[in-house]
């Protein structure tokens, strides 16, 4: 287990480094540059830096990121220089961060479950139906709003042209006019 005491400007510096697309001299020109800007801050954000490794540390890797960020954010949100308290901060963060982990339950992608019939299908499937469902009643609910804005004469002349039925002289010159006059105002619907 990390301690402390353990963890170095340089620690934190390679994990920065690493998040970034390079490699050999590169990367410890990259670490050495950190490291810079690191022993430059103020003792306040280095302890902040120092709580959000070290906590970041103990949870699963493809999470390490986002609960450093989340960490160092909240011990800087408390302006803190004493190191007890941006431990106590980091610490309940971390608790706070297993607990809601421990609760969703964690899937791939590639994840078999069962649809609503009972067969299975992987959840990517599954999230790509919902998607689907989604733009179809945001599309059904434009539409209404798209329909309810068109004056009451409008409606049956776009009915007919919607069911296939081709539209006389005397309707489609309404339909024109119309558009021509306010038909910008779909667009803002």
């Amino acid at each position: 287990m990390i301690q402390i005491k353990d963890v170095t400007y340089r620690h934190i510096a390679k994990m920065l480094a690493s998040a970034l697309p390079v490699e050999g001299e590169l990367f410890t020109l990259q670490v050495e540059q950190y490291l810079t800007t690191i022993k430059a801050m103020s003792n306040q954000n280095k302890i902040a830096l120092k709580m959000a490794y070290m906590f970041s540390r103990k949870v699963p890797c493809q999470e390490r990121e986002d609960l450093f960020q989340d960490i160092a954010l909240a011990i800087f949100k408390s302006k803190t220089k004493e190191e007890k308290l941006a431990y106590t901060i980091a610490r309940c963060d971390w608790k706070n961060w297993w607990a809601k982990y421990k609760v969703c339950q964690h899937y791939s992608l590639d994840t078999v479950i069962e649809d609503e019939e009972g067969d299975p299908r992987t959840l990517a499937e599954m999230l790509v139906g919902e998607t689907e469902f989604e733009f179809k009643m945001d599309g059904k609910i434009d539409a209404q709003r798209i329909w309810d804005k068109l004056p009451a004469h409008v409606q049956p002349i776009i009915l007919e042209r919607l069911i296939g039925k081709g539209l006389n002289s005397s309707k489609r010159n309404i339909l024109n006019r119309w558009l021509n006059k306010e038909g910008y105002k779909l667009l803002l619907a």
